[in-house]
């Protein structure tokens, strides 16, 4: 049986952290962000920039108020490792997909909040978009949620760790409610394991 990525229940800190984007009547299902290789690549990217800033800071004073390039060096190599590990960090709380029993919520920013959210109700169908490079090397990929609403009718989740995956998770969800308040439904299958 194949492994299943998206099993796991969120933890009770991601509960009490996103207790305040919900609802009284819902519960928060899945609490996940960009996957875990591109903020491995912009770790690796943010060493080369903006870390390389820090990296020639470093050299730089160091030669300047005379504590020898070996000092330098090593304090260089600290701070680009810090500037990236910062960048990636940031990105990923800055980013965070957050499945609940009645919708899908897309929170952007970590002082400065922008909170999307599609009902269950209101979602007509979901795409996923995953290039050949990125389902072979990454694992991730794209999820394009369709609403039926005036304004915005899609809403966009980037670099999701094992896209289809985490489009069925949704479907099985949408199905759920649906089958609770009556409203056409397909059948629902659970998966051995999954956290539904």
């Amino acid at each position: 049986m194949a492994k299943l990525h998206y099993s796991n229940s969120p933890s009770e800190k991601e509960r009490k952290q996103f207790q305040s984007f919900l609802s009284e009547d819902e519960e928060l299902v899945l609490a996940t962000g960009f996957g875990k290789a591109y903020l491995r690549s912009l770790f690796i990217i943010g060493l080369v920039w903006p870390g390389a800033i820090g990296w020639v800071l470093m050299v730089g004073g160091a030669y300047f108020f005379g504590f020898g390039l070996e000092r330098g060096l090593l304090a260089g190599f600290l701070s680009s490792i810090l500037i990236a590990t910062f960048v990636a960090v940031h990105t990923n709380h800055a980013n965070r997909y957050l499945l609940t029993t009645r919708r899908v919520m897309v929170k952007r920013g970590v002082l400065a909040v922008k909170l999307t959210s599609a009902l269950f109700d209101k979602i007509t169908h979901l795409e996923v978009d995953q290039s050949l490079f990125d389902k072979l090397l990454y694992h991730h990929g794209t999820i394009i949620v369709h609403t039926a609403g005036a304004q915005n009718d899609e809403m966009i989740l980037r670099y999701v760790d094992y896209p289809i995956e985490f489009k069925n998770l949704i479907e099985r969800l949408i199905n759920r409610q649906r089958e609770r308040y009556g409203i056409r439904a397909g059948a629902v299958e659970t998966v051995e394991g999954e956290m539904l």
